[in-house]
């Protein structure tokens, strides 16, 4: 495949994200790669992503429908990254469960049992012995 049809394929694909309200935060452009293993009978690709923002979901499908009827995009994958509040979130409730743990380890002192007496074992296997 050509260089430059890659390049429109790239920007008919930020151009979709436009009109699904969406907006182009970063772009790595494609570059070619040998694939581990052939692909659809291709040894070789492009590989190149787009880091997006959108809030609707509406327009993702229509982006989702567009890479999935191209032919020219071998694969894709559309990963949901954390808004900052979330990950702010996950950070607060990161530090409560450490407080839960630790306080309830300082509340239960840990007693190690009492060594037991081979003396004290043998009468009480005698015991049971001779219940039996």
């Amino acid at each position: 495949m050509e260089e430059s049809r890659i390049a429109a394929i790239s920007n008919e694909l930020k151009e979709k994200l436009a009109q699904g309200q969406g907006s182009v935060t970063f772009a790595r452009e494609p570059e070619r790669t040998r694939l581990s293993y052939p692909i659809k009978n291709n040894a070789n690709a492009f590989f190149g992503y787009i880091q997006f923002n959108m809030e609707n979901t509406e327009g993702l499908a229509g982006v989702q429908e567009y890479i999935k009827l191209n032919n020219d995009i071998l694969r894709s994958l559309i990963v949901r990254m954390p808004s900052d509040a979330e990950k702010s979130q996950a950070i607060l409730r990161q530090a409560k469960a450490r407080e839960r743990i630790e306080r309830s380890k300082a509340a239960a002192p840990k007693t190690a049992p009492a060594p037991v007496q081979n003396e004290n074992l043998d009468k009480e296997l005698e015991e049971i012995i001779e219940k039996l």
